[in-house]
């Protein structure tokens, strides 16, 4: 299944699943960077209100610590707000804010720095403490100055949010730009497969140059691969004609030779002879015509070879004065070689033609990206339930005519080469319409 994922679809992915990782980092990393600062700055705010309170203490002389005035944040004098201060004299508590009345802060802790402990109500607090040395004093006083570590989590909490919100953005932004840029880089694979699809249906014979240059080797492989499968073609019709034409001419030979000998033997050469040259007639056909129907770049004007037959039936035929009329042909063009229309509809028009009494009618439109062609002739017709045989191979319904009744089974075969349909009816003219679908040109 993986290989049947687009490509436009795998650079997409791929790119929102970088875009996704590279913000998630960044994210993390910008979050951790502002929670670094944010404790820096909790620390230095902390250590203000300490060095406030070491500017307002005093050693009067008796020996007893006072403060000349009380510290400005109205917070260290609410109670149980996690704002604190204490002044420790042999882990005895001298002097400390009215906020967190006589317990103990940072119990246990007797050096200095930055740590943490909890206030007597649960509170998870941030402490500095520092040992300082007053004039006048016997020893020296711990100064330790708390905040709550909510205040830090808060602000790093809304900061994550809003971090997230903006890289949400910013990743809805590049997955959409590296979409648009996926859809305009692969364009020129599209449109190679545009270019493609053109050829196949007979609109183009070759695909353009006007490609970005790294595409353009591609179309250039691609060119020469419908050269090469042209001029393959071309030569494989050569070498079927010239076999044709080497086989045809002993065949003629050996045919008007078995006519002089007379008895059953006589009668035995001429039909193996005869089965021969419509062995040959047939399969020589079929090689030149099995490699056309997948041909790329195959395309025929309708109105040009009905056009072509006419003149050649009319005058082969003129003297029966037929009149083969066109409705229609002109202006539409069918995905076929033109050769092989030609022979298919020659064969059509040709039976058409036989069978006429004076009217031959040759009708075309398209409909949902076919061709229907409709050839119907005057003629006498034929019962409903021989219809079918007409195209099984060398099935001849009346000997009167010649022909090996190998014509209308070829034309078969072309139609069906061509994914096409060929049915027989009975026509409104009174005689047989041979009614063809095959393909248009963009279908």
């Amino acid at each position: 299944m993986t290989g049947r994922i687009s490509l436009a679809l795998r650079l997409a992915l791929s790119s929102a699943l970088w875009v996704a990782g590279a913000l998630l980092v960044a994210g993390a990393l910008i979050v951790f960077l502002f929670e670094s600062h944010i404790e820096r700055r909790f620390d230095q705010e902390l250590a203000d209100h300490l060095e406030e309170l070491v500017a307002a203490a005093e050693v009067d002389k008796a020996g007893h610590l006072h403060l000349n005035w009380s510290p400005a944040d109205p917070r260290l004098d609410r109670p149980l707000s996690g704002w604190y201060w204490q002044v420790l004299e042999n882990d005895r508590i001298v002097l400390g804010s009215a906020s967190i009345g006589t317990a103990r802060l940072g119990a246990g802790f007797a050096g200095q720095g930055v740590f943490e402990d909890d206030d007597p109500a649960g509170k998870r607090l941030r402490l500095v403490a520092r040992t300082i040395h007053l004039p006048r004093a016997a020893q020296a006083y711990l100064f330790i100055v708390a905040g709550p570590v909510s205040d830090i989590e808060n602000d790093v909490h809304n900061f994550t949010g809003d971090v997230f919100v903006v890289l949400a953005v910013l990743a809805v932004l590049l997955v959409g730009t590296g979409v648009l840029q996926v859809v305009f880089g692969l364009r020129p694979l599209r449109r190679v497969q545009e270019s493609l699809s053109a050829v196949r249906s007979g609109e183009r014979d070759r695909l353009p140059g006007d490609f970005p240059i790294e595409v353009l080797p591609l179309v250039s492989e691609l060119n020469a691969l419908l050269d090469y499968n042209k001029s393959l073609l071309e030569r494989a019709r050569r070498q079927v004609g010239n076999l044709a034409h080497a086989l045809k001419n002993p065949l003629s030979v050996l045919k008007g030779e078995v006519s002089d000998i007379d008895g059953s033997k006589g009668d035995l050469l001429r039909r193996q002879v005869g089965s021969a040259s419509a062995s040959v007639e047939r399969y020589l056909h079929k090689a030149r015509i099995a490699g056309a129907g997948n041909v790329l770049g195959a395309r025929a004007e309708l109105g040009k070879v009905v056009g072509d037959l006419k003149f050649t039936l009319e005058t082969l035929y003129r003297q029966r004065n037929l009149n083969i009329g066109d409705e229609g042909a002109t202006g539409v063009a069918v995905r076929m070689d033109p050769e092989d229309l030609e022979e298919l509809l020659g064969n059509l028009m040709d039976n058409a033609c036989k069978w006429a009494t004076g009217r031959v009618r040759v009708s075309a439109h398209s409909r949902d990206g076919k061709v229907l062609i409709a050839v119907e002739d005057d003629g006498p017709g034929i019962p409903a339930d021989k219809l079918e045989h007409m195209i099984r191979r060398g099935t001849r319904l009346d000997e009167s005519e010649p022909g090996s009744g190998l014509g209308l089974s070829i034309a078969v075969e072309i139609t069906a080469l061509y994914g096409g349909d060929l049915v027989f009816e009975k026509s409104s003219l009174g005689g047989v319409a041979a009614r063809l679908t095959i393909p248009g040109v963009g279908s």
